[in-house]
């Protein structure tokens, strides 16, 4: 008889192994399927969890204010991890974008402008010129960028030509013009995806090349 329950129990561990488990559930669909809420008052370890093969559709998981593990969904999210806006300023100054409040938090978020362009009224019209008032000749050097404001904590965008006007030909000459300019804007959510590091200050001793040193932690 002992050798009976022995054997029951053999076969019984074998099948166990091979056997789908539910909580709150009697049709579990993976090896372990928990229908309801989860507490894990210590750690969670993954060993070997193989390669992911499904690119599209899978998600990242993350916490929420209230401490709680969620999938994310960037289709209901109030931002992603990496944002695209376009800004367009239309009929804007002849010497361009001085100072622009995007209203966009510094602690929150990274602003960068990728990528810009500008016309005439007319979207096709691009023989629009940065023209400057010093000499006839001489066309300065562009300043398109977005910084942090530490009074207001927020992000600034700036996009104009050092000493010079927009302007277009007319016959041997140059009118000044108004012009649409339209900023490409890449903003990073800080702690997501995007890190600061420290500001690299480099002492070139006026030559013109150099070797900077490695960011802290690459």
């Amino acid at each position: 008889m002992k050798n009976i329950y022995i054997f029951l129990i053999i076969v019984l561990s074998f099948e166990s192994s091979f056997t789908q488990v539910g909580i709150n559930t009697t049709t579990p669909s993976a090896t372990l399927e928990v229908i309801g809420d989860v507490k894990l008052d210590s750690s969670l370890y993954l060993e070997s969890p193989g390669n992911n093969i499904q690119i599209r559709g899978s998600k990242l998981l993350i916490r929420s204010t209230a401490n709680e593990i969620l999938k994310y969904d960037i289709t209901i999210s109030k931002y992603g991890p990496i944002n695209y806006a376009e800004f367009s300023f239309n009929d804007l100054s002849t010497y361009g974008l001085y100072d622009y409040d995007t209203k966009i938090s510094t602690a929150d978020y990274i602003v960068c402008v990728e990528g810009y362009r500008f016309h005439d009224e007319t979207p096709s019209e691009t023989s629009v010129m940065p023209h400057s008032l010093i000499y006839n000749y001489n066309i300065e050097g562009y300043q398109i960028y977005a910084y942090e404001n530490t009074t207001t904590q927020t992000w600034w965008m700036r996009a104009f030509v050092n000493n010079s006007e927009f302007m277009v030909r007319q016959g041997s000459g140059y009118d000044v013009t108004t012009i649409d300019m339209i900023l490409n804007i890449i903003i990073y959510r800080r702690g997501f995806i995007a890190k600061s590091l420290t500001p690299i200050n480099v002492d070139m001793g006026a030559v013109d090349s150099g070797t900077a040193p490695l960011p802290t932690g690459f």
